[in-house]
């Protein structure tokens, strides 16, 4: 059994086709057998907002988003609160020039220790930098 910080772009990607979608598909699978996936609580926004981009943006229909909705909001994810992770976070993002959203995922990792997925480059970079440990998506294959 493993435990994973999960950022918004591996979730969308288990939900609008990518490029690693089989990857995400593959890790959200593991969840059937014991693994946990910790969000911070805004991710299910994050996601919410791919959605609506796809809608507005993509031409998705509107009905299949709001299946996509249902099938996020019946992901097993352990959502987290942000409250006490704002002051690392606001520091990270001004130490790496990134978005205090995408920090708090790397403040929820260095203060859990448990390592980060994500397929946000920068985030990943500033990650990196900070001592995180990364799980690479791809390690999650057939």
């Amino acid at each position: 059994m493993a435990t994973y910080i999960v950022d918004a772009s591996v979730v969308v990607e288990t939900l609008v086709e990518g490029p690693h979608s089989s990857n995400a598909r593959l890790l959200f699978h593991k969840l059937l057998r014991g693994d946990v996936i910790v969000v911070p609580e805004f991710c299910l926004v994050e996601c919410t907002n791919v959605l609506w981009k796809q809608v507005r943006f993509q031409n998705m229909p509107k009905p299949q988003a709001e299946r996509l909705l249902s099938d996020l909001r019946a992901l097993p994810l352990k959502r987290v609160p942000v409250k006490k992770l704002l002051p690392v976070a606001l520091d990270i993002g001004l130490r790496h020039h990134l978005a205090v959203y995408d920090s708090i995922y790397i403040a929820l990792a260095l203060r859990s220790g448990y390592p980060l997925i994500s397929l946000d480059h920068p985030q990943v970079a500033a990650a990196e930098a900070e001592g995180v440990v990364l799980k690479p998506l791809t390690d999650f294959r057939d």
